[in-house]
This record gives C-alpha cells, sequence and structure tokens, in this order.
C-alpha cells in the first residue's frame, strides 16, 4: 500500500476536525461499540449492572475521544491490541481491523471521525478480551494502558474548549464515584460494632458445634445471627449501591453484603436446628442406646448440614483478589472454620442417618473385635492376643464371644481353607499365610500376619474371612484398637478392677501396663491377666453409663485418629461414614503425590518391639514442572531392649536361636519412587520390591542387638503428577513416635521436624490432616 499523500502536498492541521454532522455517526459508534463491550466478559466490579456500565461506559468513553486520536496512534493501539493477544483468534482480528481502518484514514488524509471512532472501537474490542496471565490484573494493566494513550491523544488533539469540558466532566464523575465509596466506608465503620461481634460469634459457635457442645452453639449462634442481620442492614443499604458501579470498591460491598447476609442467615438456620438437637440424650446406659433418639437427629442434622453448608459456599463464592489483606484474611480464616464445620455438620448428619442401622434397628449386627498390642509390631497396630464379638440388636449391646488368637488359630488349624483377596495382596503377603491366590490354601498362622498390610480396609475382610474359616457365624463389621484405645475408654469409663493386680487399671496406666510392666510381673498367668484386662474394660462399657457423643468423641478421638482405634464394615454406607470420622485406617492414595510409609513387621515373636524406637529423616528435591523428584530417605532402628531382666517371651524367641535381646523386624518402606539402591551402615544391601495399593514397597529384613542403632538409606528418584509439591505420610502406630525430619528443596520449600501421629499431608504450609 502507497502513502503519496503522506510525502508531499500542502500544510496539516494539528486537530482532525469534527462537524456537527458527524456527530450522530460518532455516537452510533460510540453505542455499538459500547454495547459490543459489554458483552466481553469483563468484570470490574463483579456484578452484571456494574460490569455493563463500567466496561460499556469506559469504552464509549474511549471511542468518543478517539474520534480526534491521530491515525498513527490508532494504528499503534490496534497492532498492540494484537501483540498483546498473543495469537488469540478475537483480539489479532479486531486489532488488525482497527488498524487497517487507521491506515486506510492516514492514507487519505482525511478526518472522518466516525472511522476513527470505528476503529478505536475495534481495538477496544480487542483490548477487553485479552487474556493475559504475566500477573494478576496483567490483562486489565495492559489494556488499560493502551486506553489511556488513546484518550491522552484524541483530548489533546481537541480544541480548548472542549478539553476543559471534558476533563471537568471527568473529574466530576469521579467525584461522585468517591462520594459512593466514602458513603460505602461510613457505612461499613458504622457497623463495625455489629461485623467484629458477629466475626467473634460465628468463629466462637462453629469451635462449640465442633466440641459438640450444641446447646452452646446454639445459644451463640442465636445472638450472632441478630448482630450480623444489624450489620447486613447497614451494608446493603440504599445509600452504599452506588459503591456496586465503583471497581474494587464493588467487590468489597458486595463481598461483605452477601458474605455477612449469607452468615447470618446461616447462623439462625443453624441455631435453629441446634435448639432441638439433644446429643446428651444419646447416652449408653447399661449397654443400651435408644435407636429411637438417634434416628430423631437426622431431620435437624440434615437442616444443620444444609445450613452450614451454606455458609462455606458463601465463603469460598465471596473469596476475590481484589480484596484488601486484612479482608481476605478473615475470610480465609472463615473458610477453613467453615470447611471444618461443614465436615462434622456432614458427618454427624450422616452418623444419624446410618447410625440405626448399624445399631441393629433393621437387624442385629455383628462386630469382631481385635485386641492388638504394638509390643509385638505391626503394620496395623500389633499382633492380635484376644478377639470378641459383640451382638447389637435394637440398640441393646451384648458381648456374645470372648478368646484368645491362639484358640483361632487352633481352630484353623483343623481346616482347609482359602481366603479372597487382591492379586496384589496375595502376591504381596502370599509367604506369611495369606495363600498363592483365591484358589491357594491360605495357612492358620495368617492370623498372626493379617495385621501386617498398613490398610484396614484390606485387613478387616480377611480377618472376618478367617473368623468364618475357623466355624464361626459371619459378621458385619471388624474393630481392631490396641492399649491407647483401651486407655481412651477407660477415659470415659473410669478406672476397672482387674483380679490379680493390686491397683485399679485407669487411662494413665493402662498403656505402660500392657506394653511393659505386665512382664516384669512374675507370673505364669500373665496372659489370662491379658485376658482379664479386655474383659474388665467390655463390662465396664457395656455395663456402665458412657457419657455423651461429643465427650466420649473426646477421650477415644485421640486413639481414632491416631491408627489405635480401626473400624471395617462390610455394608457401603457405613464404610463410607467411617471414612469421614476417619477410622477407617486406609493407607491413603497417593493420588499423584509424593509420599512416604515406613513399617516395621516382628519377626520373632516376642514382644521386643516395646524397646524400638524410630528417627526417619527425608530429604528430596522435586521440579514442580516436570514432577521429577529425586530423594534419601534415612530409617534410624535404635534397639533399646536389654539382654537380661525380663522374661524369655520377651526379649527372646521361642521359634528363633538369638541372642537375647535382639530384635528381628522385616523393615518396609512404602513410596511412590523407584529405589535406586540401599546401605544398612554404610554397606550396599538389597531390598525386595512389591506393590500394593499404589504404592512400592521395598522390604528388607535385619537384626537389631540389644541396647544398639542401625541405619538403613535408601535414595529414590521417579516422576510424580507436575504441580505444587505435597508430601503424603502414614505413621505406623508403635509404642514410641517416630521422630521425622522432612526437607524439600528444589521448586519447593517443604521444612517439618517432630512427629506425625495420624496420617498427613506436608506441603509448603505445613502438616494438615488427611482423612
Amino acid at each position: 500500500m502507497k502513502f503519496p499523500a503522506l510525502r508531499s502536498g500542502g500544510s496539516r492541521s494539528r486537530r482532525n476536525t469534527i462537524e456537527r454532522d458527524d456527530l450522530p455517526g460518532m455516537a452510533a459508534v460510540a453505542a455499538i461499540g459500547a454495547v459490543v463491550a459489554a458483552l466481553a466478559g469483563c468484570h470490574p466490579t463483579g456484578n452484571v449492572v456494574g460490569d455493563a456500565l463500567c466496561t460499556g461506559g469506559l469504552a464509549a468513553f474511549t471511542i468518543w475521544l478517539a474520534a480526534t486520536a491521530s491515525w498513527w496512534a490508532l494504528t499503534l493501539a490496534g497492532l498492540a491490541a494484537v501483540g498483546l493477544g498473543a495469537g488469540a483468534l478475537v483480539p489479532t482480528v479486531c486489532g488488525l481491523a482497527g488498524a487497517a481502518c487507521a491506515l486506510w484514514l492516514g492514507d487519505r488524509r482525511t478526518s472522518a471521525p466516525a472511522i476513527r471512532c470505528a476503529s478505536a472501537a475495534l481495538t477496544m474490542q480487542a483490548l477487553l478480551r485479552l487474556d493475559f496471565h504475566l500477573f494478576f490484573g496483567a490483562s486489565a494493566l495492559l489494556a488499560g494502558g493502551v486506553m489511556v494513550f488513546l484518550i491522552g491523544v484524541g483530548l489533546q488533539r481537541r480544541r480548548r474548549r472542549s478539553r476543559v469540558r471534558i476533563i471537568r466532566y471527568t473529574l466530576i464523575g469521579l467525584a461522585v464515584a468517591i462520594v459512593g465509596v466514602v458513603v460505602f466506608g461510613a457505612s461499613a465503620a458504622g457497623t463495625r460494632t455489629d461485623l467484629q461481634a458477629g466475626y467473634n460469634g460465628l468463629l466462637d459457635g462453629l469451635s462449640q458445634l465442633r466440641n459438640g457442645d450444641a446447646r452452646a452453639a446454639a445459644a451463640t449462634l442465636h445472638e450472632t445471627a441478630a448482630r450480623l442481620h444489624s450489620a447486613e442492614g447497614g451494608l446493603d443499604s440504599v445509600w452504599t449501591q452506588p459503591a456496586r458501579l465503583v471497581p474494587v470498591a464493588a467487590q468489597h460491598q458486595q463481598a461483605l453484603s452477601a458474605l455477612v447476609g449469607q452468615a447470618a442467615r446461616s447462623a439462625e438456620a443453624a441455631a435453629d436446628a441446634l435448639d432441638v438437637v439433644d446429643f446428651d440424650a444419646l447416652t449408653a446406659q447399661g449397654g443400651v442406646i435408644d435407636v429411637e433418639a438417634v434416628a430423631a437427629l437426622a431431620e435437624p442434622l440434615d437442616r444443620l448440614q444444609e445450613a452450614v453448608g451454606g455458609l462455606q459456599a458463601a465463603m469460598h463464592a465471596q473469596d476475590s483478589p481484589w480484596l484488601v489483606a486484612p479482608l481476605a484474611d478473615r475470610l480465609h480464616t472463615y473458610q477453613h472454620r467453615a470447611d471444618d464445620a461443614a465436615r462434622q455438620a456432614r458427618t454427624i448428619h450422616t452418623a444419624a442417618a446410618v447410625g440405626p442401622q448399624m445399631l441393629g434397628d433393621d437387624a442385629p449386627r455383628r462386630y469382631l473385635i481385635g485386641f492388638a498390642s504394638p509390643a509385638e509390631a505391626r503394620a496395623t497396630v500389633g499382633v492380635m492376643g484376644n478377639y470378641a464379638v459383640i451382638t447389637i440388636d435394637h440398640g441393646v449391646i451384648a458381648r456374645t464371644d470372648f478368646g484368645r488368637i491362639n484358640d483361632l488359630t487352633d481352630e484353623l488349624a483343623a481346616q482347609r481353607f482359602t481366603l479372597r483377596a487382591a492379586d496384589e495382596f496375595h502376591a504381596h503377603y502370599g509367604d506369611f499365610g495369606a495363600g498363592g491366590d483365591d484358589n491357594s490354601p491360605a495357612s492358620a498362622a495368617f492370623i498372626s500376619n493379617v495385621t501386617m498390610t498398613p490398610d484396614m480396609p484390606s485387613l478387616g475382610p480377611l480377618f472376618a474371612q478367617l473368623w468364618v474359616a475357623a466355624g464361626h457365624q459371619a459378621v458385619d463389621g471388624v474393630i481392631i484398637l490396641d492399649p491407647t484405645a483401651l486407655a481412651g475408654l477407660l477415659e470415659a469409663t473410669g478406672p476397672v478392677t482387674v483380679p490379680g493386680l493390686d491397683q485399679p487399671l485407669s487411662s494413665a496406666t493402662v498403656v505402660q501396663f500392657l506394653l511393659l510392666d505386665q512382664y516384669a510381673l512374675d507370673t505364669p498367668d500373665r496372659r489370662d491377666l491379658l485376658e482379664a484386662v479386655a474383659n474388665a474394660t467390655l463390662d465396664a462399657v457395656l455395663g456402665g453409663s458412657l457419657p455423651s457423643p461429643q465427650h466420649l468423641a473426646k477421650d477415644l478421638g485421640p486413639a481414632a485418629a491416631n491408627g489405635h482405634l480401626l473400624m471395617w464394615s462390610a455394608t457401603p454406607a457405613e464404610q463410607a461414614l467411617l471414612e469421614q470420622i476417619g477410622i477407617d485406617g486406609a493407607l491413603p492414595a497417593l493420588d499423584g503425590r509424593d509420599g512416604f510409609a515406613v513399617v516395621t513387621n516382628n519377626a520373632s515373636a516376642n514382644k521386643i518391639d516395646s524397646f524400638l524406637e524410630r528417627a526417619v529423616s527425608y530429604r528430596a528435591t522435586a521440579d514442580e514442572s516436570t514432577g521429577a523428584v529425586t530423594a534419601t530417605m534415612t530409617v534410624a532402628l535404635t534397639n533399646d531392649a536389654p539382654s537380661t531382666g525380663y522374661p524369655s517371651y520377651v526379649i527372646e524367641s521361642e521359634f528363633l536361636d538369638m541372642p537375647a535381646g535382639t530384635n528381628r523386624t522385616l523393615l518396609t518402606v512404602y513410596s511412590p519412587l523407584d529405589q535406586l539402591g540401599a546401605t544398612l551402615d554404610g554397606k550396599p544391601i538389597g531390598m525386595s520390591r512389591s506393590e500394593e495399593l499404589g504404592w512400592n514397597t521395598y522390604t528388607v529384613k535385619l537384626d537389631l542387638p540389644p541396647e544398639s542403632t542401625r541405619t538403613l538409606v535408601i535414595e529414590f528418584a521417579g516422576y510424580i503428577q507436575p504441580g505444587p509439591y505435597e508430601l503424603v505420610v502414614r505413621p505406623q502406630p508403635t509404642a514410641h513416635e517416630d521422630h521425622v525430619t522432612i526437607e524439600v528443596d528444589g521448586d519447593a520449600d517443604v521444612n517439618f521436624v517432630g512427629t506425625i501421629s495420624r496420617r498427613t499431608v506436608v506441603d509448603d504450609r505445613g502438616p494438615t490432616a488427611l482423612r
């Protein structure tokens, strides 16, 4: 294209001329451009009316002033839109079209204000559809810069009288916007007392609900609702509505108004629901629970779940990057509390809905209980020593069987039986008695090894199958508990008197007694004494009065959360409830994350693991763009067992010839990564490899002499899902909690030193409990 007129000819006017006849065309182009701009999908205010007025108004203002912009300014603006559009179809086409119009104007050396407006209108459509993600607000900032350039050039080329008039009206508009923001700020300040009271009351009410104090939560939430309704009236008054048209201020007005309004309604609905909820009426008296009382809670708890869920949704819906830091921080605090409360509301509603069936409302339920101890370590707590069966018929709980695991072993030894499990499980545990596949005979000894898996949903069905194979009636679920869980029960029931002991056992003494002190007793009836402790605890639970559910949850909560009390149900709806509560004991799914679990399984058939201490160090480098991870894990095992001073069944082995005080263990490390190599005490060592539930497993058998430490170091490498780094940790319930050190660098910055007692995800924010 040639531009001879640009290189020769007469003098050029400083300004483009606008005649009266040009005004209708300019107005039409500006109006059309404003309407199309309003449909561009920009959200400067976060509400439909405000977005349309702000976007359309800005477009019309820019297009109108561009009527006097120079052809080269319009060309630069169009080409800038093309460049910023990074190849996107609409910005590219509109930007090129706008630049083409400007070049045509330059070639013809004509004012043509309507055409100049059209060029600006096309460029505006390109700018309003930019999708630039260099940083938050980058698209708006860059598009705004081009618009200011067009406005400035167009304004500068207007006659002085017009410039003064445009600037005056613009300043008046800005003043009106500022007044609207000031009025909104004053209204918000006027509601400060109610907002602060509502904020604190809502946090207090959610905390009381989380702690199970329904009455206190109801009273607090009623008062909170009143204060929040008062604040809502001030924030949503007619005087604050103009702020909805001002970018940034609009987001704050809407967030506060919607959030406070929904919080008030949710608090009121939750309080109304809690008014008719009486958890204290659900206490167990003499092994009897009122099933009808449990069922009656389903309807109000459903309303509570809906109310808290509405609050949770409102919290997340109002989250906006435009909010100032103090408001955003408080909103995030609300979100975390609301998430916890919503999860709890779902759980207790599900418990009320499913609970009657678990309590034998439709048919008697039978649950098999295994009493285990980490003194003889297993991935899931330890080897079971005793069992019990409880039967629940319409809320009446009775112990219908009790005995020793050795008795079940003898019953199984007289049978030929197989176990149904995944092929992967058979491959991993076949050598320990599970059988090579579903059709291969299993071993009676597997009942002592069934807790070798760290996955309760795998363990539960297998223990139930072993029970049936031994000649007993099928059960509906399985419960595994250890001394720490017994301590939680004794916290609820009070101390119990055990025949053969001078002092009652309490929640403060039972763990130490069962893990260690009992072995110092010089009595041949040690096994009967263990049986007596379990019996006495069950008698106290079933024969006395248990506290209300919220107090019972406090007593048993730590044991359940830390893997000392686990349950599996054969009914899917009930199993889902156990997962919500967090006592399902499942080996966590990796879901593309990094992770580790360290498992020691006793291989010497003694009670020496009460003396075992473990320290685990995990140092990794992560590339979040590719998911590549390299890691070094160091596991230090310390055996503090003496070689004398305890009975042979504690520090020696009935089946193996090895020095007293020696701890022989199967050490298994779970990881999603591939093992590159391993050393034990600095010397290379081989580890067997297998798989379990999406994890790679690496196992080595080793002996720990008395009062010694051995150190295993494993090098890993592999790939996880690209993105923010997360580490899943599954701790083993042992006599002594592991000391854990985690350091992850590269693209991630994860540091943790301490103990991890429950299934956890560790990232750059720290550890978060995993359910």
